[in-house]
């Protein structure tokens, strides 16, 4: 996978630009807050999902601006292909891909795909469970648009069946209709549940790999380990039997959920257990080794996308380097040749080390200037 062009119109502190990139190393620098980050998540939207910064739509579009417009060109190993995405106006998000109109940004997932290490991904070890779910459906939402269609149905089921615990203690009869919520979250719940252990046991692999990289002094093993609130044990097929598991779970949680007002089992609920040699990172791991963690994650979440699609991702590293040690820079920095990277900084002598790519200077939204290494 490698982007040819990104043009942005309207985009933040972004009036236009246009970047031709190297299919190498793309080292984006400049001062604080001048728009360098917004050229990552740019480039990000295009994978179909949402910001990574969490920003609703309209922080994205210029100040008084009534829409913005991105456009990029990218190919992979078959053909080059152009996608675009509108933000704002009076229709709202349109996306297109070579012209044809996509019922929404969601509509990219399968077709452009790339990993993205930001700094807010360096506490992921320390948050709570949702941040590591993020983590999966994310990645999950790239490598099946079929888990992205379930997720989104599950999302609907869950709230709907929160609506109506909230409104039974005024309304006593909507308790019997609580069974129509239970077995659609059984079913889809079920699914996601057989996804993400698939996902965390190829992670726990991937990332455990990446990790002896950079500790093999230390003799430390990284495990990822799926947790859920459904299941004892594993899922390994979609069964009848596996289904009634989970809707068993679910109705033994009842009465607590009609006094606390939401659901409390199921997959919106579990965790992605990280732990060095048994003990859990985020109780027991340092500083050093959550951020070892971190990094060994996100390596292994880029080569399960190159291993599953057959392309490499795209690399985008907003500005982690100043937040990792030497050591693990020339690690990040070694493994991210195969990939097309993009990496924002404020100094870029650090990145140059990968020799070989294109320089560009932002400032003020503008490219001051672009030079090829």
């Amino acid at each position: 996978m490698r982007i040819k062009e990104l043009a942005l119109t309207r985009y933040r502190n972004i009036s236009e630009l246009t970047l031709t990139a190297s299919p190498k190393c793309n080292v984006i620098y400049g001062d604080n807050a001048q728009g360098k980050t917004n050229i990552i998540e740019a480039v990000w939207l295009f994978t179909g999902n949402k910001s990574f910064r969490g920003a609703h739509e309209r922080e994205m579009i210029q100040f008084d601006a009534p829409s913005a417009e991105l456009t990029l060109v990218f190919e992979d190993s078959v053909r080059e292909q152009t996608a675009r995405l509108l933000l704002g106006g009076k229709d709202k998000k349109k996306a297109f891909l070579n012209g044809v109109p996509l019922e929404g940004a969601s509509g990219f997932a399968g077709e452009f795909s790339c990993v993205v290490f930001s700094p807010a991904h360096l506490s992921l070890v320390r948050d709570g469970p949702g941040a590591r779910r993020r983590l999966m459906d994310t990645a999950l939402c790239q490598l099946n648009r079929r888990y992205r269609e379930y997720l989104s149905q599950y999302e609907k089921v869950l709230a709907q069946r929160n609506a109506l615990l909230k409104d039974a203690a005024r309304f006593p009869d909507l308790r019997d209709t609580l069974d129509v919520w239970d077995t659609q979250m059984a079913k889809l719940g079920t699914i996601l549940t057989i996804y993400r252990q698939d996902y965390a046991r190829r992670l726990s692999e991937a990332a455990g790999e990446f990790y002896e990289g950079f500790s093999r002094k230390d003799e430390e093993v990284l495990t990822a380990l799926y947790r859920s609130t459904a299941f004892e044990e594993p899922v390994e097929q979609y069964t009848d039997e596996a289904i009634g598991r989970y809707y068993q779970a679910v109705k033994a949680s009842c009465e607590q959920d009609f006094r606390l007002g939401f659901t409390t089992v199921g997959v919106h609920r579990d965790d992605l257990v990280l732990c060095l040699n048994g003990r859990e990172v985020k109780t027991y791991g340092s500083q050093g080794q959550q951020r070892s963690t971190v990094l060994a994650l996100k390596l292994g979440e880029a080569h399960i996308l190159k291993n599953v699609t057959g392309e490499y991702p795209v690399m985008l590293l907003d500005d982690v380097m100043s937040e990792l040690d030497a050591a693990r820079q020339d690690y990040i920095l070694n493994h991210v040749q195969e990939f097309q990277v993009f990496l924002t900084c404020c100094d870029p002598a650090n990145a140059l080390r990968l020799k070989e790519g294109t320089v560009f200077h932002i400032s003020g939204g503008k490219l001051l200037e672009q030079k090829e290494l």
